[in-house]
C-alpha cells in the first residue's frame, strides 16, 4: 500500500471511529438506550477489525498533516441532535472514503465498509427519531 493511501485510510478510519464514539456516548448517557449503544459500538469495532492488519499507524505523520491546525467545523453546536448529526455525517463520509480507497488494494474490504456505511445510515434514522422524541 502506498504511503499516501495508507495516510488517507488511517485518517478516515480515525474520523469514523471518533464520530461513532461521540454518537455512542449520546445513546449511552442522553438516550440511555443500551441496545443502540451496543449497536454503535459494534459498528465501530467492526470497522476497526477490518483494517487491523494494515499497519496503518506506521504511515501516520501528524506533524505534516495539513488539516491538523485547520478549524473545519463550526464548534458551536446548539443541541444533542446537531452534535449527533454532524458526527454521523462525518462517519458516513469517512466510510465512503475508506470504501473508495480500499479498492486500490483489496477486493474484500470495500463491500464490508459499504455495509458499515449503510448500517450507519440506519443508525442515523433510529437515533434521530429517538432524540426527537426525547426532546419533545
Amino acid at each position: 500500500m502506498k504511503e499516501e493511501v495508507a495516510q488517507i485510510i488511517d485518517a478516515n478510519l480515525n474520523r469514523v471511529r471518533e464520530g461513532l464514539r461521540v454518537v455512542e456516548e449520546v445513546a449511552r448517557f442522553v438516550l440511555r438506550n443500551e441496545k443502540l449503544t451496543k449497536e454503535i459500538k459494534a459498528q465501530r469495532h467492526k470497522l476497526a477489525a477490518l483494517f487491523k492488519n494494515q499497519e496503518l499507524i506506521k504511515f501516520r505523520d501528524t506533524k505534516k498533516d495539513l488539516g491538523k491546525y485547520k478549524d473545519f467545523d463550526d464548534s458551536s453546536y446548539r443541541n444533542f441532535r446537531e452534535t449527533v448529526q454532524r458526527n454521523l455525517s462525518r462517519s458516513q463520509e469517512g466510510c465512503r472514503v475508506l470504501e473508495e480507497f480500499s479498492k486500490l488494494f483489496s477486493k474484500e474490504l470495500p463491500p464490508k465498509v459499504k455495509e458499515i456505511r449503510f448500517n450507519v445510515y440506519e443508525l442515523e434514522k433510529t437515533i434521530t427519531q429517538l432524540i426527537s422524541k426525547a426532546t419533545e
